[in-house]
């Protein structure tokens, strides 16, 4: 089969969902802005993109009809190219970067964007949903209640709220440091929004970071989900946002014909199942299955990034994956969701271009990028940088 090749990604700034910089920003011109930044940035003749494949959750309103094709059309790219829209939940665009990876593997293309996005300001996570009554005999009422999933992680993986309040700490001062240093410069790409005033300006860095937030403040927030003896809580939480992301995939034969410099090779692909209860430990299983795809092991892997939906999810996968004592210099290093945001269909490309950023600066061979998805499902991608 064809090699496939990350050429490159890049993403918007997240956005706070409540009155944040793209309030008055569509999903679709988030994802167009996007789309043409990276075929700009690397000078590719757009008519040469065979598919492009885009991840959205809430497929409704400015997110519904195929908000991949809308997205198209507002860019340079011709009419003749064609794009679909996926749903696989959190790990829409993953699956999305999947789809094209197949493609051009199975030599059905040679070039193809694959991103996605979510802005969950305009459509809310939970608008117009109607699941069937008839669930509740086959799966826990709880399934559909991802907060409840997280706690009921916590529970019984034995994961603290002071662990989980120091987990997001963790995120928020890593990814502090990382905006500091610059870290993320070949990640962002700049879009206009607006800031409180409704003044344009140039969006450049996440807007859910918090520079100076500390444990004491993280401690005396209440439990969101289980009032009387939760630990989960809005600080130790993935932050509701906006966002698009986007990565440019090829195949090998294109890459040398056109004289490009790919940054990661995909090595393998993973989709597993879990328990709907606890869907938050799906990277367990589709860490197991990818690796074994990949023909690794846990330790030949240099840098992971996790989402963290919630720390008390999280912090169960590392338990999961034998990390809970060696994690801090390996998972999540410019932070994570819970800092960073979790615009839905936007993620799965967001923490790979992620993880492709860490890789780079800190010279790494191997890396994992793995989601949890609602209603129990995990997603996976093992990667190998290109050295140049």
């Amino acid at each position: 089969m064809e090699k496939v090749m990350i050429i490159d990604g890049l993403r918007t700034s997240m956005g706070r969902s409540k009155n944040g910089i793209f309030r008055h920003v569509r999903a679709d011109t988030l994802s167009a802005e996007v789309m043409s930044a990276v075929i700009k940035r690397n000078n590719i003749n757009a008519a040469d993109i065979d598919d492009i494949i885009w991840g959205c959750v809430q497929q409704t309103g400015e997110q519904g009809f195929n908000i991949a094709r809308h997205a198209a059309l507002l860019t340079e790219i011709p009419h003749t190219v064609p794009a679909v829209t996926v749903n696989r939940l959190c790990g829409s665009s993953m699956q999305a970067l999947h789809d094209a990876a197949r493609l051009i593997q199975t030599g059905d293309g040679k070039l193809a964007l694959a991103g996605g996005v979510e802005h969950m300001g305009h459509i809310p996570m939970t608008q117009g949903i109607d699941i069937n009554p008839a669930a509740a005999l086959h799966t826990a009422k709880a399934s559909g209640m991802m907060g409840l999933t997280a706690e009921a992680l916590a529970r019984q993986f034995s994961v603290s709220r002071e662990s989980q309040d120091e987990f997001a700490l963790r995120s928020h001062q890593r990814a502090a440091q990382a905006f500091r240093d610059s870290r993320f410069s070949r990640e962002i790409h700049p879009v206009q929004g607006h800031n409180q005033a409704g003044v344009p300006v140039i969006a450049t860095r996440d807007e859910t970071v918090r520079d100076n937030g500390s444990l004491a403040e993280l401690s005396a927030l209440s439990p969101v989900f289980d009032p009387v003896s939760g630990t989960v809580t809005a600080g130790n939480s993935s932050a509701i946002s906006d966002g698009a992301s986007v990565t440019l995939l090829s195949g090998e034969h294109y890459v040398r014909e056109h004289g490009l410099s790919p940054r990661a090779v995909i090595r393998a692909m993973s989709v597993t199942g879990c328990e709907p209860a606890l869907m938050g430990y799906g990277p367990v299983q589709a860490t197991q299955a990818v690796l074994k795809k990949a023909g690794l092991t846990l330790a030949d892997i240099d840098v992971i990034e996790l989402n963290e939906a919630f720390a008390a999810q999280a912090l169960a996968c590392l338990k999961g994956m034998g990390l809970s004592d060696c994690y801090d210099d390996k998972v999540n290093l410019h932070g994570g969701a819970i800092a960073l945001g979790h615009p839905l269909g936007c993620s799965g490309t967001r923490i790979i271009n992620s993880l492709l950023t860490v890789m780079e600066q800190r010279d790494a061979q191997f890396g994992l990028a793995t989601m949890c998805i609602g209603f129990g499902q995990g997603i996976a991608t093992v990667i190998e940088r290109v050295r140049s």
